[in-house]
């Protein structure tokens, strides 16, 4: 079974979960507010990290206001990560894979962790990273909305694959007619993407230790259509 899931994209992200150890202890995130001067709306901070450190910038922002954020580290392995309002794990960006620069509008208000961290390759080999981090916001937050009509039906049921194996997990995701769209890896979480053409679901499977211990329904991505 294991060889003819190597042909398959689900195959690919199946394997790779299996290769995932289990994330950083949110005791290891130091939190620093990021409040701008009067009249400003960007502030710069300089900083470092080393081994495992990691520190979490939090700004409030509003829905539709729009974050442009810019890294610049003298470590190729330091990146950051941005996490929207309510989420510790599941990020919304990740440096490693999209760069270190980012610029969207937001998609709901509240406070919005700029994660800065280094990669699991130079942390354990407690490497320095000196860096220089500018965060924007900028625009008028959107009023509410009337809540949009839901689709008629009901959508694939996805809940109980928390705690199953990723392959495992894998499988039932094809067999409920999802397709995988996206994998991204931050610092040492897999996290899979998965569309349903049928029920527009948009699905996100977090992967560690070969189980799936999260099962998040995202809305939006950019792969999710």
């Amino acid at each position: 079974m294991i060889s003819s899931l190597i042909r398959t994209p689900l195959g690919v992200a199946a394997l790779a979960a299996l290769a995932i150890p289990a994330a950083h202890a949110q005791d290891d995130i130091r939190t620093e507010p990021v409040h701008f001067k009067a009249g400003a709306s960007s502030a710069t901070v300089k900083g470092k990290i080393k081994g495992y450190e990691t520190v979490d910038y939090v700004l409030e922002a509003g829905n539709g206001q729009h974050m442009t954020v810019g890294l610049s580290t003298d470590n190729a392995s330091s990146y950051f990560n941005i996490l929207a309002p309510g989420e510790n794990e599941t990020a919304m960006f990740v440096g490693s894979t999209s760069g270190n620069q980012f610029k969207g509008a937001l998609p709901k208000a509240g406070a919005y962790k700029i994660r800065v961290y280094l990669m699991r390759n130079a942390a354990r080999r407690n490497e320095v990273a000196n860096y220089s981090l500018t965060m924007s916001i900028t625009g008028a937050a959107a009023k509410a909305a009337a809540p949009a009509a839901k689709p008629k039906g009901h959508g694939a049921s996805v809940s109980d694959l928390t705690g199953t194996d990723a392959i495992a997990a894998i499988d039932a995701m094809s067999a409920r007619g999802f397709k995988s769209v996206d994998t991204i890896t931050s610092g040492e979480t897999l996290y899979g993407i998965y569309y349903n053409p049928s029920t527009k679901q948009c699905i996100q499977l977090t992967n560690a230790d070969d189980k799936v211990y999260a099962v998040n329904d995202i809305k939006t991505h950019p792969k999710c259509h």
